[in-house]
């Protein structure tokens, strides 16, 4: 591996045999060291790659401004997170998570009021796993840290982890965009239906997980596999509200991303909206009969 361009004693750019651009942190990596000179690999305590969503600079000016131990109580976040919430959560979430937890600390170091982060009660209602999780992290890094952070931060936190689904090209704006639709979508089904929809239930956590995969497929530009002319129309004629309701949805996704939404993808969300309706109005009938 060889220095590209040295950012101060403990950053610089490197690459390695194969062409691929590094940040390697380490005390003294890059003390007198010059491009083209080779890297010690014995001075390189954490290396960075950059991706699609970041560039080595910008990685690199993250790294020089975040304290040596945010970054370390972020990596056994991380490596918990991977433990718990699965493989999806790379070593690619570290940099902007490390970021945020930083200035987090700061933050409750200054003495700075708690943030009302909106999407809260969204966030928290949709996304029980990652919250779970990172009311969890947020008690690794009063650990760590001897700080305590405010319970709100599990909402931020948790947008980290559930973006790391959408692979390290996405933007946490992309996942506080779905959040927003996923919200509006449950909306259009309440509205129609006129029924009080349980956000923590089972079917609601289906239809949000059947969502997340939507926006990774339309991400990576894959598509449902076709389904039988037949089938669709069956469906469509056995259910008219919800096939009704399901183009709703699907027009609000290709307004607000401007996707083309197909026939087979308007034939689950179908589906989830029977599912949903049906759960919702079984509750009510139990709740009004007892």
């Amino acid at each position: 591996m060889k220095v590209l361009k040295v950012f101060n004693n403990s950053v610089v750019l490197g690459v390695d045999d194969t062409g691929t651009e590094l940040v390697l942190l380490g005390r003294g990596v890059g003390f007198q060291a010059k491009p083209g000179d080779p890297v010690d690999p014995a001075l390189v305590e954490r290396t960075f790659v950059p991706d699609r969503s970041t560039t080595a600079e910008r990685i690199a000016a993250f790294v020089q401004e975040i304290p040596r131990a945010d970054i370390e109580v972020t990596e056994e976040i991380v490596t918990a997170a991977r433990q718990r919430l699965g493989d999806h959560v790379t070593d690619h979430v570290l940099v902007p998570l490390a970021d945020h937890v930083s200035f987090a600390l700061r933050r409750v170091r200054e003495g700075a009021t708690e943030i009302d982060y909106p999407l809260r009660w969204e966030v928290e209602n949709l996304y029980p796993n990652e919250v779970a999780f990172s009311r969890e992290a947020v008690g690794i890094i009063e650990r760590r840290t001897g700080v305590r952070l405010p319970e709100s931060e599990a909402v931020p936190l948790a947008l980290h982890f559930v973006n790391a689904q959408f692979g390290s090209a996405a933007d946490i704006e992309v996942t506080v965009g779905m959040t927003e639709v996923l919200t509006q979508a449950l909306a259009i089904i309440c509205e129609e239906y006129d029924v009080v929809i349980d956000e923590r239930s089972v079917v609601v956590a289906r239809f949000v997980t059947h969502l997340r995969y939507l926006f990774r497929r339309e991400q990576l530009g894959r598509q449902l596999p076709s389904i039988a002319d037949g089938l669709h129309d069956a469906v469509r004629s056995a259910q008219p509200r919800e096939y009704a309701c399901g183009e709703r949805i699907a027009d609000l996704l290709a307004q607000r991303f401007g996707w083309e939404v197909g026939p087979e993808e308007v034939v689950y969300l179908t589906l989830h909206v029977a599912r949903l309706t049906a759960s919702a109005m079984a509750a009510a009938g139990g709740r009004t009969d007892g």
